[in-house]
């Protein structure tokens, strides 16, 4: 099997945001770039996931999801169905080298096994996730974990990362909301709800675009403010923190206080002992007081 190709951790640093838990068996994952790092990447390790390159203008596209949507909705499916709408995904198309579609891949322990390209039998497809299956089961993955994983999770949390699955920010946010309303300080809907608010921050900008726009004007709030959540994601976090925590120094009342609760939702995305994190609280402390 092929190593995962290095573009997909380009812009974000995965060691930051916490992986999902499993979806639901039988839920189809509708996968984007973001997606495919955060989410498909981690589930490959609990059990194997068959990604369809597919688009919506191919009868035999259309035809090969359907056939393994039935497959995965059956009792027993050890197995996750993804999706890549190849006319709108060009980055894992590219990355994956699809010369055409409908094209088909296996992820198992983060790797990646291509399968076919076209459309195939029924029969076929039942003998092929097989082997797949018992090729993941070889390397010790074999979906106990999730299962174990789906039957202890909160109700929330699962809607969340099932909205996360089909990029509905505004469904996964209201999710984890509903659990913090249900049990205040639940430490997963807190980072969960970090999560998104950051996703939905940095909607709509091109990061190129704002990091150039934040080193022509220092006293752009906002701008500074989107240029920190990049960062952020690229990895680069005593740099968001810094930018931040600079603002608070060049603003007051609810303008300063709007930036204290970014800086307050970023930490709730790191683990309590980062090294970071402690060094941030210690400069956010002073320049507040």
């Amino acid at each position: 099997m092929a190593q995962l190709p290095s573009q997909f951790n380009r812009a974000f640093d995965l060691s930051t945001l916490k992986p999902p838990p499993p979806v639901a068996s039988g839920q189809i994952i509708e996968c984007n770039e973001r997606i495919f790092v955060e989410q498909l990447i981690p589930l490959s390790k609990q059990k194997p996931v068959i990604l369809v390159l597919w688009t919506p203008r191919s009868d035999d596209s259309i035809a090969l999801v359907d056939a393994l949507a039935a497959l995965s909705q059956k009792p027993g499916a050890n197995w996750q169905l993804a999706t890549v709408n190849a006319d709108s995904e060009a980055a894992i198309v590219e990355a994956l080298r699809a010369t055409g579609v409908p094209m088909t891949v296996a992820l198992i322990g983060g790797q990646v096994a291509p399968l076919f390209e076209g459309l195939i039998s029924p029969e076929q497809l039942n003998e092929l996730i097989d082997k797949v299956v018992a090729l993941a089961q070889k390397q010790g993955i074999t979906g106990a974990a999730g299962a174990a994983d789906d039957a202890t999770e909160e109700p929330e949390i699962a809607a969340a990362y099932g909205a996360l699955a089909v990029n509905d920010l505004n469904r996964a946010k209201s999710e984890f909301e509903r659990l913090l309303t249900r049990k205040p300080g639940d430490s997963e809907a807190i980072q969960g709800l970090a999560n998104i608010e950051l996703l939905q921050r940095i909607a709509g900008h091109d990061g190129v675009a704002v990091m150039a726009d934040a080193e022509c004007d220092n006293h752009d709030v906002s701008i500074q403010r989107v240029a920190a959540d990049f960062e952020f994601l690229a990895g680069d976090i005593s740099g968001a923190f810094e930018r931040l925590i600079d603002l608070i120094q060049i603003t007051a009342g609810d303008e300063r206080e709007s930036v204290r609760l970014h800086v307050l939702s970023l930490f709730a995305m790191l683990e309590s002992d980062n090294p970071e994190l402690i060094k941030a609280r210690s400069a956010l402390a002073r320049a507040l007081f």
